[in-house]
């Protein structure tokens, strides 16, 4: 599987891209102050997904993660301090806040699902191992055979806005 196929990280950067739009419509010292970190740090969301995506061992590919999880509170928490110095309407900040919520899941079940063949079923498989010569043809070299994919860890329910 592709990076560009991860549910995850699509979701990831459809945010992204909302808080870049808001952000480039604010000017001067809105923009200069909290603007800035606000797109940084949620850039830094799908840039860790994607920087621990790459890395061959399960243990980097999660640390990673939560490298990525930390960005995105700390995105929540520019996001709330935008609503409530009026930068951001109301129903705008609500919405966002529950993609933030969304991901937050998405991620959680990511983190979850690393490390686990994708017929474990989600049962705690203690005989695998992340050397290269284990694996077979059908697996991927960088180790990401061994991530479910996302069809394996999110329900619609899950993954629905509405959830």
């Amino acid at each position: 599987m592709k990076l560009e196929d991860l549910k995850l990280y699509q979701e990831c950067l459809d945010f992204e891209d909302k808080i870049w739009k808001i952000v480039n419509a604010w000017e001067g010292f809105n923009k200069d102050t909290i603007g800035v970190d606000f797109v940084k740090d949620a850039d830094a969301i799908s840039g860790n997904i994607a920087a621990g995506y790459g890395r061959y061992n399960f243990k980097d590919k999660k640390h990673y993660c939560y490298i990525s999880r930390g960005f995105l509170l700390k995105t929540k928490g520019w996001l709330l301090k935008a609503k409530e110095r009026g930068m951001i309407e109301a129903a705008e900040s609500d919405e966002l806040v529950e993609n933030v919520e969304k991901i937050h899941r998405m991620l959680n079940a990511y983190i979850r699902s690393i490390g686990r063949k994708k017929e474990d079923n989600y049962e705690r498989n203690n005989n695998y191992n992340n050397d290269s010569e284990d694996l077979n043809s059908n697996d991927e070299p960088n180790g990401n055979a061994y991530t479910a994919s996302a069809d394996e860890f999110f329900s619609e329910e899950e993954i629905s806005v509405n959830a």
